[in-house]
């Protein structure tokens, strides 16, 4: 089927919504489709087919009303990247993920919260804000329960490339927390000489414990530390003890 037949087909089912289902199947499925290859003039006309999905979501309610509020602003955020300019495009990611939050889509809070927490930080007005983003990033994908860990390893990454160029002037009381876990932690491994893919599980622990968080999906990042232990600073080791393995290694697989 072609993008213009694609869009049609999304139009004629936004008339005819009275449910979640009709609006996967209906607007959804054919919408991901169509914007996968369209070009700028295409993606002004599926945003205009959104505002319609707004509409209708608002009309129906119910319980799940934010749920699908969330998936319409994150198609909204996806056809906005390049053809809006970064002020108009970063409120739909931040509605999507203000909805995400309020209905636990984790799928959601994932995707709109890589785009906030690493690309719209102009945007967010402390330290803390950015990492509470990140955070919620790594609760969802622990939550999500798929890929959970070639997830964790790109969020991994994503922090300490993030972190460690971060250059600060002032910080507030409750930034230094943060500060002395993942800021010194990552530039601590930089300077230590570790490349993006092996502080990744380090920074998922530093980050884990500025918040005080723990999940059984986190096994991966404490068996890849025990693994890089010898070449870890002492300064982070003390910071991570408490997620310090216990038990044999496991072997761990996506699938």
């Amino acid at each position: 089927m072609s993008k213009a037949d694609l869009i049609n087909e999304a139009a004629k089912a936004l008339g005819s919504i009275k449910d979640s289902k009709t609006l996967v199947d209906g607007v959804f499925s054919p919408f991901d489709d169509a914007l996968e290859t369209a070009d700028d003039s295409e993606k002004n006309k599926l945003i205009d087919l959104l505002n319609q999905a707004e509409k209708k979501v608002e009309k129906i309610g119910g319980k799940n009303r934010d749920w699908w509020m969330s998936e319409v602003y994150l198609r909204k955020g996806r056809c906005a990247k390049g053809i809006f300019k970064t002020e108009k495009e970063y409120p739909f990611w931040k509605q999507a993920y203000d909805y995400a939050r309020k209905s636990g889509n984790n799928e959601v809070i994932i995707q709109s919260g890589l785009s906030l927490g690493f690309e719209f930080v102009q945007f967010t007005t402390s330290i803390r804000e950015i990492l509470e983003i990140q955070m919620n990033c790594i609760k969802a994908v622990c939550a999500q329960g798929a890929a959970i860990h070639t997830r964790l390893r790109i969020m991994g990454v994503n922090l300490f490339s993030f972190w460690h160029q971060l250059e600060y002037r002032r910080l507030s009381e409750h930034d230094l927390k943060a500060k002395q876990l993942v800021i010194d932690g990552a530039k601590s491994l930089e300077k230590a000489g570790f490349d993006d893919d092996m502080a990744a599980p380090i920074m998922i622990l530093l980050i884990s414990k500025a918040y005080d968080f723990d999940d059984p999906s986190l096994e991966w990042a404490k068996h890849e530390a025990a693994v890089l232990d010898p070449q870890v600073p002492e300064t982070i080791k003390t910071k991570i003890e408490s997620y310090k393995l216990k038990g044999p290694r496991t072997v761990f697989n996506d699938k």
